[in-house]
């Protein structure tokens, strides 16, 4: 799958923008805040119908615009495809195209078009709550299996409904706060199951990758949920009488989350920033591989957002080497700095296109 060329419009800080993809490594180069992040967000944006920095649509409007539009043409197992994504600020309306074609759920269109975006906020699955890391791992599962997608959907509405159920202090309804149970407990086991399978390939291909990258720390990511210990049902049934003093639902896979561990100890506790850097691009890039595995060999858009930072020279170049070595499809690159990454070509006899990113405008860079 590749991109062929994107248009953007009043999304972020740009204006008006249009270029076409090089189908191989695409370098954005720019000083920081020229808007080279908000362009990998744009065609984040085409995949999953919302931005990887701001989940407010009418956050991305630029400043005194009232709507942004996204258009991308694409080839997917040789067929061409034209996605357009719009957001209107004044009745909050959104629109998904593709092919000219509505949705009428944008659940439909997940996983049509597999991205993986590296980016420096990723440090916030290390370090900030699971509620980071469980986002992660469902949009990672949610990108090649669209049942799981649907039953995460499936999920969340139960569990809102049971949670405002749990509200209802004076005709709080047992008989039916037992069928959400078991209807919650048959979905989460769903969801568990798909992600302990996930989690533990995730995991093998991770250090598998990091081990090329820094041979001195041995990684795992281990997956902690509660339905590791029993029945979703049976404890749904035993915290029944907990949830309804704190008025919301206290176990189930949305409790979920995952530990990343050098060794025996957690890597938000021992890390160095460059370790925590190549550890998150060690497990994208194992992101990246299961995809193209489980999409049977259809390689996914890879976006690498300021890769160079954090990292030394030695890791650069390594991290370079992987994405060279393992045949990865068409990347965008975003950096301040051309040198770097002409130097780290040249010494592969390997090219890629430039543009140069200026206030919400790119040209072509020779």
């Amino acid at each position: 799958m590749k991109i062929n060329s994107i248009s953007i419009y009043n999304y972020r800080n740009i204006e008006e923008l249009t270029f076409n993809c090089n189908d191989s490594i695409n370098c954005l180069i720019g000083k920081n805040g020229v808007g080279k992040t908000n362009i990998l967000d744009a065609i984040y944006y085409l995949s999953f119908c919302k931005s990887n920095l701001l989940a407010n649509d009418a956050a991305n409007v630029r400043k005194g615009e009232n709507s942004f539009m996204i258009q991308g043409t694409y080839d997917v197992d040789d067929v061409q495809m034209k996605v357009s994504c719009a957001y209107n600020q004044t009745d909050k309306s959104k629109v998904i195209l593709c092919n000219e074609k509505k949705y009428s759920r944008f659940s439909d269109h997940i996983g049509l078009l597999p991205v993986v975006f590296v980016t420096p906020s990723d440090v916030a699955l290390i370090n900030e709550s699971g509620v980071e890391r469980r986002k992660f791992l469902d949009a990672f599962i949610s990108m090649y299996n669209h049942e799981y997608f649907s039953n995460l959907l499936t999920y969340n509405k139960l569990l809102a409904q049971r949670n405002a159920l749990l509200k209802q202090e004076n005709n709080l309804d047992d008989t039916y706060l037992s069928i959400l149970d078991e209807k919650m407990s048959v979905v989460g086991k769903a969801l568990f199951d798909e992600r302990k399978k996930a989690v533990a390939e995730l995991s093998r291909y991770t250090q598998e990758y990091y081990s090329r990258i820094s041979s001195s720390e041995a990684c795992s990511i281990v997956y902690d949920s509660q339905l590791n210990k029993g029945d979703m049902n049976a404890l749904l049934a035993k915290n029944r009488e907990r949830d309804k003093v704190l008025t919301y639902t206290t176990v189930g896979v949305h409790r979920d989350d995952l530990q990343f561990y050098f060794g025996d100890n957690l890597i938000k506790n021992v890390a160095s920033q460059g370790q925590k850097k190549s550890f998150l691009l060690a497990m994208k890039f194992a992101q990246y591989q299961l995809i193209t595995n489980y999409k049977n060999g259809e390689k996914p858009i890879l976006l690498l957002d300021d890769l160079f930072d954090k990292l030394d020279t030695d890791r650069a170049r390594k991290i370079f080497e992987i994405v060279e070595r393992q045949d990865f499809g068409q990347i965008f690159i975003t950096d301040t700095d051309k040198i770097l990454l002409q130097q780290v070509f040249a010494e592969r006899e390997h090219s890629g296109i430039f543009f140069r990113v200026e206030h919400g405008s790119i040209h072509p860079m020779k």
